[in-house]
């Protein structure tokens, strides 16, 4: 290998290993919005956390325990999948029209510590995040190793073709 291929290679390497950096950062600050803006606790952890502030509490309506009417709504929630702990959540103002006993939700709100209730401001309906996140790295990490593996590929073989001496320039005899 010439010096000038080395210093092309070392050229890849350096655009490459600023791309990877900047999808770290990028990767970085995704993580940071999904647990400032979008992940929600079980009420498992709800109870051994007692956050202040607002929360996202990911679970389902307890059967038997919606008291709904034109002022609010009243129910338990326990955890989505089968958990033990159950809290009690209080709405006030227009019933949530996916309020229904057995439905699995998000409940934005604050935590009451001393009345052990959860004090909910919204409902949303639960995200789909990571079939969306796998569906993206799925197509996107092959694609990335195909672009870095052909792109050093077609560096190495347009070196090859200089080096031949069938594609060296002809030189004239008067220059």
């Amino acid at each position: 290998m010439k010096l000038g291929e080395r210093a092309s290679l070392k050229k890849i390497n350096i655009r490459w290993g600023v791309i990877l950096l900047l999808l770290c950062i990028i990767i970085g600050l995704a993580v940071v919005r999904y647990y400032k803006e979008v992940y929600a606790m079980t009420p498992e952890q709800l109870m051994i956390a007692r956050p202040e502030g607002v929360i996202r509490v990911l679970g389902r309506v307890k059967a038997g325990t919606l008291q709904a009417n034109a002022e609010g709504a009243t129910f338990e929630i326990s955890s989505a999948s089968g958990g033990e702990t159950s809290i009690v959540v209080r709405h006030q103002g227009k019933p949530y029209e996916n309020l229904r006993e057995m439905k699995v939700l998000v409940i934005h709100g604050i935590w009451d510590t001393g009345k052990m209730e959860l004090s909910a401001q919204k409902f949303s309906l639960v995200p789909n995040f990571h079939f969306v996140t796998a569906a993206y790295l799925l197509t996107l990490i092959p694609l990335g190793l195909f672009l870095f593996f052909m792109e050093r590929s077609m560096i190495i073989t347009s070196l090859q073709i200089k080096d031949e001496r069938g594609y060296q320039p002809v030189l004239r005899e008067g220059e």
